[in-house]
């Protein structure tokens, strides 16, 4: 027989087996639904982890020079923004009191921080621009403390006989992870000072072990206790860690859900079988090979699945959704693939068995 009409002539039996068929439809579905309610809602659950613990605020290695030994150089700074594992680096200056210019130092003090690098890659410019040597920007929230509005101004350093001034001439919004900046004022680090710390956002804490490495290598420090290292290396390892319990877990609810599903759909198969033997006996009988017997079966089966599939995807996509826990789109088409190869594969064992029967024994059999 040509494959056309293997298809449906298996088609046309599985209509006409309507009981069988509802069956598999049903098991099938609820495969398909509560593989995605149970198992789907925690790979959702495992994409909002790791989103969360690969947020940018928990990619952040921070390397500070405790004994101002001069370690941080602007050079080092900008090889480590350029590493591969980096995602964004600047070099920092530890903060300075100022406070607003015309008042003196009478007035609220907010921090001043002296940034290397690019000033986008911790801040946001909301008003004005980017500031220049003795220039700052500062934050809505440090022109409140100041007493000052966005259209000018200028601060000094507080409690200082030393002229260090700046001008206002943007306002800015810090970025995450950045955002204790969010508190005062940025101006350009003078140009060849050593900086006091470098922040790197790395591009995955999954890379934090590697980035430390090569961060430190960078520095060369001549003593461990010369620098002061914070690294997301601990919760990178308790990533990983999470990441595999969920997955594990996650892989033996599906197993256990498909290879229930498919004990119980051969099941039906071979009742199905052994009820219509004497038309799988006649079909060999006429000269149908053992193959063609295989493929109806098979495909016999396969068609309500595909039904069953269609349904249950819908009904687990939609449970999922009112849960607030929809799983990825790539776990929801394996899902249905698992689901009917599950299906086809539970089907072949009554099929070959029905394929290797004796015809003429079958047809005499009452």
């Amino acid at each position: 027989m040509r494959p056309l009409l293997i298809l449906r002539e298996a088609l046309a039996t599985a209509w006409a087996a309507k009981v069988p068929s509802a069956l598999v439809v049903v098991l099938v579905a609820t495969m398909c639904a509560a593989t995605l309610a149970t198992v789907g809602r925690t790979a959702a659950a495992e994409a909002q982890l790791l989103d969360r613990l690969d947020s940018a605020g928990s990619r952040v290695l921070i390397v500070a020079d405790t004994a101002r030994n001069e370690l941080i150089t602007p050079t080092i700074v900008d090889q480590t923004a350029l590493l591969s594992t980096s995602e964004r680096a600047v070099g920092t200056l530890i903060p300075v009191d100022v406070v607003n210019g015309v008042i003196g130092d009478g007035g609220t003090r907010v921090p001043a921080w002296g940034i290397h690098g690019e000033l986008p890659a911790v801040a946001t410019l909301l008003a004005g621009r980017w500031p220049g040597p003795q220039e700052a920007i500062a934050s809505r929230d440090a022109l409140r403390a100041l007493g000052m509005d966005e259209k000018a101004g200028w601060v000094t350093l507080a409690s200082s006989t030393l002229a260090d001034d700046w001008s206002i001439v943007g306002v800015f919004e810090a970025r995450e992870p950045f955002d204790d900046l969010e508190a005062g004022l940025l101006y350009p680090a003078p140009t060849g000072r050593a900086l006091d710390a470098v922040r790197v956002v790395l591009t995955s804490a999954s890379v934090a072990p590697a980035a430390q490495a090569q961060a430190l290598r960078l520095i060369s420090a001549p003593s461990p206790d010369a620098l002061s290292i914070t690294s997301p290396v601990s919760l990178a390892a308790l990533q990983e860690q999470v990441t595999s319990d969920l997955a594990n877990f996650g892989r033996t609810l599906l197993l256990a859900v498909l290879g229930a599903g498919g004990l119980l759909v051969t099941v039906i198969t071979l009742a199905d079988v052994l009820v219509r033997r004497t038309d799988l006996g006649r079909r060999r009988a006429l000269g149908a090979t053992r193959g063609v017997i295989v493929a109806l079966v098979v495909l016999r089966t396969v068609g309500p699945a595909l039904c069953g599939a269609a349904i249950g995807t819908g009904l687990g996509i939609y449970l999922t959704a009112r849960l607030g826990a929809a799983p990825p789109w790539e776990f929801t088409c394996g899902t249905v693939l698992l689901a009917l190869l599950a299906a086809a594969t539970s089907a072949v064992p009554p099929a070959l068995y029905a394929a290797t029967r004796d015809p003429v024994r079958v047809l005499r059999t009452p």
